[in-house]
């Protein structure tokens, strides 16, 4: 509460917005004072005094009067996700709420006498409303004319700013016809990455002033590149930040604000985890609490492999208003980035810090033994997150990661709030810190735009993407401010969305750390994925995900016209995906001659078989071919042989063959009764294979089958945003048994 009197008594540009807004509340009491009717009354003067609090509100969090930064912040589960933070405010602003209704409810009655002040200063009563509309139309045009109320209020005008054309027609018409939309890219991996997101610990606290809280941040000013970053319009507010670092948009959204992720499926707005998920990075973003407006939402609309917060965590930790404590958050990016480096893979870790969140920050009292005390809890925890980042980047020293990996730390906004604790530390901005040398020096002026741009360069990965900082000449956030417009058409024409809610998380499974060592619960799906292929059914494939530690591998298995067995998904995806112009099907030996993305090799069942034949632990599940008897003839080890088929006369067959499983597919399952379920049990029937949107309407059924010992595997993961392989471990295993995986880290 102190930090908001001070704001508003202390700075100048403060104190000067506060009298507009003094004088706008002057025009209201006014116009209360003319109206008899208490009902009427009543409700101008509630309707201004909200009004005058949501702008008093605005003041406080953005130095501005309502704008299109304010509405973007009337996230309501957002808001709620924090709240705790804020409830001195909340109470201060209701008070005054019901103050300034009264008293422009009360000013009929104490504007209705005769004169003014004192019994001396007589007023005629027909002179009265004309005085009152004069000095009433005074204050408003003062407000209008003098103050940023016009200005800051015009940017709300694109919430109304929608477009009924395709994405492509709106890169055309804004000239940005060759901007590299996801599935275009082309990537190649460089160094690993990662990036620290550092809550409103804005460049003033690098500064002499404050030095003595950020030891850590000075001394890797001095040792690694420091860039000067401004704060562009439309990325001063944290989701708008992420949005930006990942993008190189400002998060211009119209109407739909941050809520337009929370229906979105797809994104045709490349980010750089789209990137990075080219070149095969493991992408992982940890955020106390992605809940907070609409993040969750955004990070699996822009394909996250993983995201760590508040709810996705097993381990009970000492959780803050806001979520997970940034000195946790540190230690599971050091857990993450320990398996990253076991598996030899490479990875990009996000961290978004919290603790230094206005108005004091967030405090922990374990960072005591770190920290010394300091003057206000802000300043504690800014000291606090400074020697995190210190112990961190030790960390990654002692573990010889430094010079494989890029490091980027910079803050997601200037802070909100009271900006008078940094007089004195110079023009107030942002930075971006780096242990990259890879960047041609330059004297361009550098916004958070430019951000992704920065980190793909330093991180030597190669790419064909063009960001939206490539394509301005001049003064980039000018060019923002006069393209707000079109800027917001092309974020909310590349965000493609549904008409229906998102998904809720339940709860973590207790097993799931059981689960995910189990390789009995994950089948290689189509061989596996690799170099984010999918459906290669290559040797390649198996040879990959048999080194991640799968040891069952599904193929899909065709006939040529010479009557042998291949493994390809259909004929049509086959021809695609090796370049074959002729009809199909093809022979055994054409299928042989042409290799998989000009790369991977293909299998025939002489190459199935050898596969397995050096592979003796391993065993082959079948999809697409419904013929048991005589696929098993062909199959080295029909011990080794589980096939999931299509009828009941084919069950039949592939039991009669004495195969490992003969697997009924959901067409099957969905026909039969729980009271046919034992009579597949009592054939001997040990798996069944169903579509993960199958659980939803079935959970009785799927119980019944887990009472009879047969085991469920699910496919369609990955085919919607979010519902990955960690998703279905985590939260739909107690139906299940386990799934057709396109890639898992045992």
């Amino acid at each position: 509460m102190t930090e908001l009197i001070d704001f508003l008594t202390t700075k100048k540009e403060i104190l000067k917005t506060l009298i507009y807004l003094s004088l706008l509340l002057g025009f209201f009491f006014i116009i209360c004072s003319l109206i008899p009717k208490r009902k009427y009354r009543f409700i101008l003067s509630f309707i201004s005094a909200f009004f005058c609090c949501l702008q008093l509100i605005s003041i406080y969090f953005t130095q501005t009067f309502i704008g299109y930064k304010f509405y973007s912040h009337l996230n309501l589960r957002g808001i709620a996700g924090i709240s705790g933070l804020f409830t001195p405010h909340l109470i201060f602003i209701c008070i005054i709420l019901v103050l300034i209704t009264l008293l422009n409810f009360s000013s009929f009655n104490l504007l209705k006498k005769d004169y003014f002040f004192s019994k001396k200063i007589k007023i005629n009563q027909s002179l009265r409303k004309p005085i009152f509309l004069i000095t009433a139309n005074v204050f408003l045009f003062t407000v209008l004319l003098k103050s940023s109320l016009v200005y800051d209020s015009k940017s709300l005008f694109i919430i109304f700013s929608k477009t009924t054309l395709n994405f492509e027609n709106v890169l055309h018409k804004n000239k940005m016809q060759n901007y590299i939309s996801p599935k275009k890219i082309k990537s190649k991996s460089g160094k690993n990455i990662i990036v620290l997101s550092l809550e409103s610990l804005e460049k003033a606290y690098l500064s002499e002033k404050y030095k003595n809280l950020t030891p850590n941040l000075n001394n890797l000013k001095k040792k690694w590149n420091y860039f000067e970053l401004k704060q562009n319009n439309g990325s001063d507010w944290t989701s708008g930040s992420i949005y930006t670092s990942l993008t190189g948009f400002p998060a211009f959204f119209g109407v739909y604000g941050n809520r337009i992720f929370q229906t979105a499926y797809y994104s045709k707005v490349s980010s750089i985890s789209h990137v990075l998920e080219k070149a095969n990075y493991n992408t992982v973003y940890l955020n106390g609490n992605t809940d907070f407006s609409g993040v969750k939402e955004m990070l699996n609309t822009f394909e996250f492999d993983k995201i760590i917060d508040h709810k996705s965590i097993l381990k009970n930790l000492d959780l803050s208003e806001y979520g997970i404590r940034d000195k946790d958050l540190f230690d599971l990016a050091k857990n993450e980035i320990l398996d990253y480096k076991k598996n030899n893979s490479p990875f990009a870790v996000f961290l978004s810090t919290t603790d230094t969140h206005f108005p004091n920050g967030i405090y922990d009292h374990r960072m005591e033994a770190f920290v010394s005390s300091k003057s206000t809890n802000l300043e504690f925890m800014v000291a606090a997150v400074d020697y995190m980042i210190g112990d961190f980047i030790s960390f990654l020293e002692s573990e010889n990661l430094l010079n494989n990996t890029s490091i980027y730390i910079f803050p997601d906004h200037l802070k909100m709030g009271n900006p008078s604790i940094f007089e004195g530390t110079g023009e107030r901005g942002l930075y971006f810190l780096t242990n990259s040398n890879n960047y041609d020096k330059t004297d361009s002026v550098l916004y958070q735009i430019d951000i992704p741009k920065l980190i793909l360069e330093g991180a030597e990965i190669e790419h064909n993407l063009k960001f939206l900082c490539e394509y301005i000449k001049g003064d980039k956030n000018k060019f923002i401010e006069e393209n707000i417009l079109e800027l917001t058409e092309i974020n909310t024409s590349g965000i493609l969305r549904l008409d229906s809610k998102p998904f809720e998380i339940g709860t973590i499974s207790k097993n799931y750390e059981t689960y995910k060592k189990d390789t009995l619960r994950f089948i290689a799906h189509a061989g596996g994925k690799i170099e984010n292929n999918i459906y290669t059914n290559c040797k390649e494939a198996l040879d990959l995900s048999y080194k991640k530690g799968f040891r069952l591998f599904e193929l899909d298995i065709l006939k040529t016209t010479d009557n042998k067995f291949v493994a390809a998904h259909d004929w049509e995806h086959w021809a695609e995906i090796t370049g074959y112009k002729g009809s199909y099907p093809v022979s055994n030996n054409i299928f042989n001659e042409y290799k998989i993305y000009d790369k991977y090799t293909s299998l025939d069942m002489n190459a199935i078989n050898e596969w397995f034949l050096k592979h003796p632990d391993a065993i082959l599940i079948t999809d697409k071919i419904n013929s048991p008897a005589a696929f098993s003839k062909e199959f080295i080890d029909p011990n080794r042989l589980m096939m999931e088929l299509f009828d009941m006369n084919s069950i039949k067959e592939a039991v009669n063959s004495k195969i490992l499983s003969a697997i009924p597919s959901e067409n099957i399952i969905s026909s039969i009764d729980k009271s046919d379920i034992k009579y597949l049990a009592d054939l001997g029937i040990k798996h069944i294979a169903i579509s993960r949107t199958f659980i939803e309407k079935n959970k009785d059924k799927l119980l019944e089958f887990k009472k009879y010992n047969i085991k469920p595997y699910v496919f369609h993961i990955n085919y919607a945003p979010g519902i990955d392989e960690d998703y279905v471990l985590k939260y739909e295993m107690e139906y299940i048994y386990g799934m057709y995986a396109d890639s898992w880290n045992f």
